[in-house]
């Protein structure tokens, strides 16, 4: 198909199960929950990890590649995005985090209301003006002690 956005393994129809409904007729996939362009890069990585590429690949290795990558998108949505950013973050560490302690501490910094507070911010709040304030009365203490 020349418009296929999963790239690889496509499995039969489901049953609808639970309600879900992809369109009017009730069919549906489990490639339907899951972002394309993640379930792209989570085939590319898992069938890496088994010594193959996508176009070379067989239809029992899609078929093993693809459960993978349904059961760690269903955990995480981004979970190839995800590893990809531990292992840049973490290249040169002597002592890596392990990768799900790493997905717990990015799950703090995931977008948030307004209104709501960040726990884990390393920023302070700074009072603007009294900064300001205090610091042009340390420039003009050291400009007079010169003169």
């Amino acid at each position: 198909m020349a418009n296929d956005k999963f790239y690889g393994y496509k499995p039969k129809k489901e049953e609808n199960q639970l309600g879900w409904q992809n369109n009017s007729m009730g069919q549906g996939t489990r490639l339907d929950r899951v972002n394309p362009y993640e379930f792209k890069k989570g085939m590319y990585v898992e069938l890496g990890k088994l010594g193959t590429s996508l176009r070379e690949s067989e239809a029992d290795q899609r078929e093993k590649a693809t459960e993978t990558v349904l059961k760690n998108l269903k955990d995480v949505p981004a979970y190839y995005s995800c590893m990809e950013h531990y292992e840049v973050i973490t290249r040169n560490m002597d002592r890596k985090p392990s990768f799900k302690s790493f997905l717990k501490e990015m799950g703090d910094h995931s977008m948030k209301e307004v209104k709501e507070k960040f726990t884990v911010d390393k920023m302070k709040e700074i009072k603007l003006k009294e900064s300001v304030r205090a610091e042009v009365k340390n420039i003009l203490k050291e400009l007079f002690k010169i003169k």
